[in-house]
């Protein structure tokens, strides 16, 4: 999710190369593929089930193109829709119903059928190192916000936005969002598409470049195709950055959630306080 106006505090918030890391050699193969027990490689490896193997690979190829097409599908979905409020119950419901789904059919896709590990959408417990850089990056992220806002263009776009009136919408609900968006965009658009881009290119800079475009693209049926539309790219791009850098997917949701909890908790309830 991006950044609404300032006058609009209480609006939308965002719903929503690089240096490469080295990856787990230790379980995936030079083609990006897991070596596991009953993993694609390690069937590509027996060569008493030719059968078993042409099939593993052509369902494996097969559900990684389905879940490019399903996140393609997502995005311009979310690019056209009408008629649509945060500050609207109903809406909110359709958001976390439909993210759910969307998740729920990448990991059958991604761990049913190509037989990936957890590792490998970044999935990982994360390290003390982690928290700090988030921190870090967190206040680095919302400074370059601030700054970014201050600019005349983008900041006569962002008082031109509509208040989505956030603070109609109960409190558990708003919750319930904020945790839904920031795990499972962060799996969309960060663990599956960046990693299913990497193994098949070998460049993790072009996962990131599709990423950025492909998150911030939905974000035009709030912000228009106008400056506005720089705060969620900016958003997008710094959480594309931080899992560039750390590999930890988790960090990314915890950053997303901090995000959208500032503009979807914090700030409707401060405003309440002062009497809206």
């Amino acid at each position: 999710m991006g950044h609404p106006s300032t006058r609009n505090l209480q609006g939308r918030a965002c719903i929503p190369t690089i240096t490469s890391l080295i990856f787990h050699a230790a379980t995936i193969n030079g083609n990006g593929e897991s070596m596991g027990p009953g993993s694609i490689g390690g069937i590509m490896n027996d060569s008493a089930a030719p059968d078993r193997r042409l099939a593993g690979r052509t369902s494996a190829r097969l559900s990684a193109v389905l879940g490019m097409v399903l996140i393609l599908a997502y995005a311009l979905g979310a690019l056209i829709q009408r008629h649509f409020s945060l500050g609207n119950t109903p809406d909110d419901l359709k958001v976390i119903g439909l993210d759910w789904i969307v998740v729920l059919v990448l990991a059958i896709l991604g761990f049913g059928f190509q037989h990936r590990d957890a590792g490998f959408f970044g999935l990982r417990v994360p390290r003390w190192r982690d928290f700090l850089v988030l921190l870090a990056w967190f206040v680095v992220t919302g400074m370059l916000v601030v700054g970014l806002s201050a600019i005349p263009p983008i900041h006569r776009a962002l008082l031109a936005l509509p208040n989505q009136h956030v603070a109609n919408v109960p409190f558990v609900l708003r919750l319930g969002l904020v945790l839904t968006v920031a795990i499972c965009e962060e799996v969309i658009f960060r663990g599956y598409l960046i990693e299913q881009i990497r193994a098949w290119t070998g460049s993790i800079g072009i996962g990131a470049w599709t990423s950025l475009i492909l998150f911030t693209l939905p974000h035009a049926w709030y912000y228009g195709f106008t400056w506005a539309l720089v705060i969620p790219a900016l958003i997008g791009g710094s959480l594309i950055l931080l899992y560039v850098l750390r590999r930890n997917l988790p960090i990314c949701m915890l950053m997303h959630a901090m995000v959208d909890g500032y503009f979807l908790l914090l700030v409707p309830a401060l405003a309440g306080l002062h009497g809206g």
